[in-house]
Formats: C-alpha cells, structure tokens, sequence
C-alpha cells in the first residue's frame, strides 16, 4: 500500500492553493485567445484544471505522472461537463514534449518544483506561441533568518528563495514579468492542511504499528506544524509572465 499517496493524494488540492488565486491569476493575462490551449503540468486532481475549464472556452491538456490523479481530474471534469475540452496525459513533467507554439498558456500551480524553478521555465519557453502566458506558484521565503527547523524542512528543495530572486530568474530567462502575490495563510489551511489533519485522523488507529504508515503520519503532522509555527517566513508566490 502506498501510504503517503493515502494521505497527500486524496486531497482536494496536491497543494496550497485557491480557485481564487486561480482566477486573480488568469485575470492578469489581458491578451488571451477567446478559446485558449492551455497546458496544466504537474496537474494533481486538477482543482484548478477544473477552475480553467469553467472560466474559460478553452482546451485544457493536463499532465500527470500518478494515475490516480488523472482519473480523479477525469470524473471532476465529467461532473462538471466540461471533459469534452479535457486531454489528458499520464506522464512525467520531465518527459513532456511538445511542438514549437502549441499553447496559448502554460500552467503549473505547486509543480513547478519538480524541474526546478529556472530549469522548468527554461523547458516550456518552446511549448507556448509568443506573446502568450505562462503562470506557476513556487515557494519563496518571506523573510531573512529563518529557524533552523524551518531550514531542515526546506533542505530538500533548495531552489525556495525571495520573491526578489524569482523575479531575476524571469527577468534572465528572458520572460516579461507581468505580475505576482503572495498566497494568503488560508491558501494553505482551506483545502491542504485542514483536510490532510481530519486524514491523519482517520488513518492513525488503523496505522498505528506500522512503521512505514506511521513515518507519513509524522511527516504530515511535522508539516502541518512548521506552517502553523512559522507560516510569516514562507508561503507560495504565484508568477505571471509573457513570453
């Protein structure tokens, strides 16, 4: 059994988000095609595909390397009856390829990560026309001087920095910066922290003596408690640029 996936993937959302940051994000994209192709990378369940398919009479292709993430994109999709401008892709973010100029945006919302903030902009540049967007959330620090249990928890994803460095990456890769903000505390809580906790919660008798399930349970509970602790050193920042 996969224990970690028992917990994080049954989430509403694979990470801190909103279908409102969703939206403010969309909103700063002024050019965009009536009927968008839209690219979602590292897709999750696909709260915000869903979000894109609804406010926009675009075609969404939304890639996935974990099969129980697509079918669950799929059946919100149907619900929704917006599957019939939903592709789908199983497969991973650092196999993508796609022709020159095949989207009109590009989408990453906490996925990003995987590539690498400067290597994952670098890779998609080719995939959307010019003059299209292209928007990802990644973590940043919010302050200097973090506690060192803060650090350990970042240490597996060195690439976290300033919004201000963030910015110079965009800036050399060669993108014009449009806008950015910060994601709110409750961007975490809402539909990440509090429904992993009522998880924890249901999982932890069943769980409890064995060894590789209770590891998940103290990573998520260690998790859910740096943010609560220390929530004014990071957050997420959503990006927009156009290329």
């Amino acid at each position: 059994m996969n224990y970690f996936l028992q917990i994080y993937g049954t989430l509403p959302r694979a990470g801190p988000g909103s279908n409102e940051l969703t939206r403010r994000a969309l909103e700063m994209m002024q050019h965009v095609p009536e009927s968008p192709r839209i690219l979602d990378f590292g897709c999750g369940p696909g709260m915000q595909t869903g979000e894109l398919l609804r406010i926009t009479n675009g075609t969404v292709v939304a890639l996935d390397l974990i099969p129980d993430m697509i079918t669950r994109l799929k059946a919100r999709a149907e619900k929704s009856g917006v599957s019939n401008r939903l592709v789908t892709l199983e497969e991973d973010m650092k196999e993508m390829a796609f022709p020159e100029s095949s989207f009109d945006v590009i989408w990453s919302e906490g996925a990003i990560y995987n590539l690498g903030f400067e290597a994952g902009l670098e890779k998609v540049k080719e995939f959307f026309k010019p003059g299209g967007y292209i928007a990802v959330s990644d973590a940043v620090w919010l302050k200097p001087n973090p506690p060192p249990e803060v650090v350990e928890f970042w240490r597996e994803y060195p690439e976290i920095d300033t919004v201000a460095a963030k910015l110079e990456v965009i800036k050399r890769i060669g993108y014009e910066a449009v806008g950015h903000f910060i994601f709110p505390p409750t961007a975490w809580t809402e539909q990440y922290y509090d429904p992993m906790e009522e998880r924890i919660a249901e999982k932890a008798e069943d769980w409890s003596g064995i060894p590789e399930a209770e590891a998940v349970l103290r990573e998520a509970r260690n998790e859910i408690a740096i943010f609560s602790q220390h929530f004014d050193y990071f957050s997420y920042a959503f990006f927009v640029m156009r290329k």
